[in-house]
C-alpha cells in the first residue's frame, strides 16, 4: 500500500489563524438544553471482543504522527421528535474519533458523519473524500452509527460481526435516529472524547452521503431549530431541492449522478449547491475503499488490500481506448475545499460565492466533444482531460463503455484512443502545462486547496501522459 501526505501538518501559527490556538479562544461550545445529554463509555480498548478486538470501520488510510482513533459508546433516551418530544425509547449507540492528539493541532471544528448502511453496514462513505484534510488542517472526525442497520438487523452490522466488543449496543428503530445522530454531537463534548482539545471546541459540521444526506435533509428541515447543536451541514450526492435554506448554512456537494435536466433553484439564503461534474455518484476510489474496509474487517484486520494512488487515479492506470469499470473520476481535494469553504463560512458569517451550475439546454444536459458534460464545477480531470467520464446519461448510443448509461451509480470511464492522447498531449510537459492552469482556476474560484493542488500534481506526474500512457498499445 502506497500512502503519502500531501501537507500532513499545518503550522503551529498557521492552525492559530486557523481558530486552532487556544489563547484567545473562550470556553467552547456548550450542551444544547433541547437534547438529552447520554452516558459515554470508552475509549474502548483494543482487545475487547472477537474480530483480534479492534474496532469496526477504523481507518484503512494510516493516521499520521501526533494523531489518535478511538471508539466509544454512549446511549440513553431518544425521542422520535425535537426538542425531546414524540415517543421515547432506550438505546446504545457508537462512534469512532479520529482526532488531533494535542490541542495546539485542533482548529476547532468537528465534522460528524452520519454513516451510509445502504450496503448494509457501519460505513463512513466520505473519509476517503475527506481524510487528506482533516489531517492537514486539524479536524476532528467523527463518525456516527446513527441507524438499525449500523447497530443490528443486519448480517453484517456491528453485533453481528463482533457480537463480543458490541454485545451492550441496541437500538430501538430509525424513528429515533435524528435524535441519536444529534446526541453524538452532544456525547462527543464530553472531556472523555476530546480530552484537552474539549475546551477548544467552537464548531459542529454534519455531513453524510446518499441516503444520509437525505436523513440530514429530513434533520435540517425539522429538527435542526429546536436543538441548534449543529452550526453547519454538508449533504452529499442526494437530491437537494427540498432543503430549507434559512436555518443554517448549507453547503450541498452533488456529482453528475445527481444532475437532472432541470435544475435546482439558485442559491439563496444560507444554502450553496456545488454540482461537481465528472465523477459518478459513487467513485472507483470510493468503491475500492468501501470493498477493501469489507474485506479487512471480515479478514480480523490482517489485510489491508487499499491503494490509495491506484484507486485515486483518474484512468491512467487503464489502456488507451479501453473503458473502465467504475467512474474513475478523483474528487477527493474538491470535496475537501467544500468542507473548508462551510467552515470558512460559519467563522466568518461571509457565504462563499455561488458556484457555476452544470450546463444545461432544451434538450436536457450538455456534453463536449469528448462526451464529458459542460459547465458547473469544473476540474483539472475535466479541462484537460484524458478520459470521458460516464455517471448516468451516456450522450451518445454506440459507444464501447455505453454501459455506463445504465450505472448511474458507479458510472463507467473510457480512457482516450492514443491518437486522441497524442493530438492533445505530445510530451508530458504539454500535458502537465494544461493540467496545472487548470488547477490554478480551481484555486481562484476556491474549489480547490493549495495541498489539493499539490496532490493533484503528484499524481498526475504518475500518469505519464505523453510517454508510457500513449505508448502502451
Amino acid at each position: 500500500m502506497r500512502i503519502r501526505f500531501v501537507a500532513a501538518a499545518l503550522s503551529c501559527a498557521m492552525l492559530a489563524s486557523l481558530g486552532g490556538s487556544g489563547a484567545a479562544r473562550a470556553s467552547g461550545v456548550q450542551p444544547s438544553p433541547t437534547v438529552s445529554q447520554p452516558v459515554v463509555e470508552g475509549p474502548i480498548p483494543h482487545g475487547v471482543g472477537m474480530r483480534s478486538g479492534r474496532p469496526y470501520g477504523e481507518s484503512l488510510l494510516p493516521l499520521p504522527a501526533g494523531w489518535v482513533e478511538e471508539e466509544f459508546f454512549y446511549g440513553g433516551t431518544a425521542y422520535s421528535g425535537p426538542n425531546k418530544t414524540g415517543t421515547s425509547a432506550a438505546y446504545t449507540s457508537r462512534f469512532l474519533v479520529r482526532r488531533p492528539a494535542n490541542a495546539q493541532d485542533f482548529n476547532g471544528t468537528l465534522v460528524f458523519e452520519w454513516n451510509n448502511v445502504t450496503i448494509p453496514h457501519d460505513h463512513d462513505a466520505t473519509w476517503q473524500n475527506y481524510w487528506q484534510t482533516v489531517f492537514s488542517r486539524g479536524y476532528a472526525y467523527i463518525s456516527v452509527a446513527a441507524q438499525l442497520l449500523s447497530i443490528e438487523a443486519s448480517p453484517i452490522a456491528l453485533k453481528q460481526w463482533d457480537p463480543v466488543r458490541y454485545q451492550s449496543l441496541s437500538h430501538p428503530g430509525d424513528t429515533y435516529s435524528f435524535d441519536i445522530y444529534q446526541q453524538a454531537a452532544e456525547a462527543a463534548l464530553d472531556s472523555a472524547v476530546l480530552g484537552d482539545l474539549r475546551p477548544l471546541v467552537q464548531r459542529r459540521i454534519a455531513m453524510g452521503a446518499s441516503q444520509s444526506a437525505g436523513r440530514l435533509n429530513t434533520y435540517i428541515n425539522g429538527w435542526h431549530e429546536d436543538s441548534g447543536v449543529f452550526d453547519g451541514f454538508q449533504p452529499q450526492v442526494s437530491g437537494a431541492g427540498s432543503v430549507r435554506r434559512d436555518v443554517a448554512p448549507v453547503l450541498w456537494l452533488n456529482s453528475q449522478s445527481e444532475i437532472g435536466t432541470s435544475q435546482v433553484a439558485p442559491d439563496s439564503g444560507q444554502f450553496r449547491l456545488w454540482e461537481l461534474v465528472g465523477p459518478a455518484h459513487t467513485t472507483g476510489y470510493s468503491n475500492n475503499y468501501r470493498w477493501a474496509m469489507l474485506a479487512y474487517a471480515h479478514s480480523n484486520g490482517s489485510a489491508n488490500i487499499f491503494d490509495s494512488d491506484d484507486a485515486g487515479a483518474w484512468g491512467y492506470q487503464l489502456p488507451p481506448g479501453s473503458c473502465g469499470i467504475y467512474n474513475h473520476f478523483f474528487a477527493g481535494p474538491i470535496w475537501g475545499a467544500a468542507l473548508v469553504a462551510l467552515d470558512d463560512w460559519i467563522r466568518t458569517g461571509i457565504a462563499p460565492a455561488p458556484q457555476p451550475r452544470a450546463a444545461r439546454d432544451a434538450n436536457g444536459r450538455v456534453y463536449d466533444d469528448h462526451g464529458n458534460m459542460k459547465g458547473g464545477v469544473r476540474s483539472a480531470l475535466l479541462d484537460a482531460p484524458i478520459a470521458t467520464y460516464y455517471a448516468g446519461g451516456v450522450p451518445a448510443t454506440g459507444e464501447p463503455c455505453a454501459a455506463g448509461g445504465a450505472a448511474p451509480l458507479t458510472g463507467v470511464t473510457k480512457v482516450f484512443d492514443a491518437a486522441t492522447l497524442a493530438a492533445l498531449y505530445p510530451t508530458p510537459g504539454a500535458y502537465l502545462t494544461q493540467f496545472e492552469a487548470s488547477l490554478d482556476a480551481m484555486l481562484a474560484a476556491g474549489t480547490l486547496l493549495p495541498e489539493g493542488k499539490a496532490e493533484y500534481m503528484r499524481r498526475a506526474g504518475m500518469a505519464n501522459v505523453g510517454g508510457a500512457l500513449n505508448s502502451s498499445l
